[in-house]
């Protein structure tokens, strides 16, 4: 089988696959988004690990994100004392005010 048959049987097996949701108390979200970032990983693959099923094990990448409205860059650009339509800045200003937030906590 060819290295092209073996990765469209992977797709194949994984299109059939069904996500499931798990209504749980606020505790018990806590507790799994707090382990699988103590652990570098994704919940979906903490929860896998403590099944007992495969998961990837695989570095989470460490990326942070927020979807922002052009009011939110308005506010934004008030707050950093940048222009509003300078996004790459608000973003660093962002990133650095986050880190300083880590740092001091």
């Amino acid at each position: 089988m060819t290295d092209k048959n073996s990765k469209w049987n992977k797709q194949a097996k994984a299109a059939k696959a069904t996500q499931v949701a798990f209504d749980v108390s606020e505790s018990v979200h806590k507790f799994v988004h707090k382990n699988s970032v103590d652990q570098n990983l994704k919940p979906s693959d903490f929860i896998r690990k403590v099944l007992g099923l495969e998961f990837k094990e695989k570095k989470v990448r460490p990326r942070l994100t927020i979807t922002l409205t052009d009011q939110d860059y308005e506010i934004l650009a008030k707050q950093f004392k940048i222009e509003s339509a300078d996004h790459i800045a608000i973003k660093h200003a962002v990133t650095k005010k986050l880190i300083e937030l880590a740092e001091n906590s």
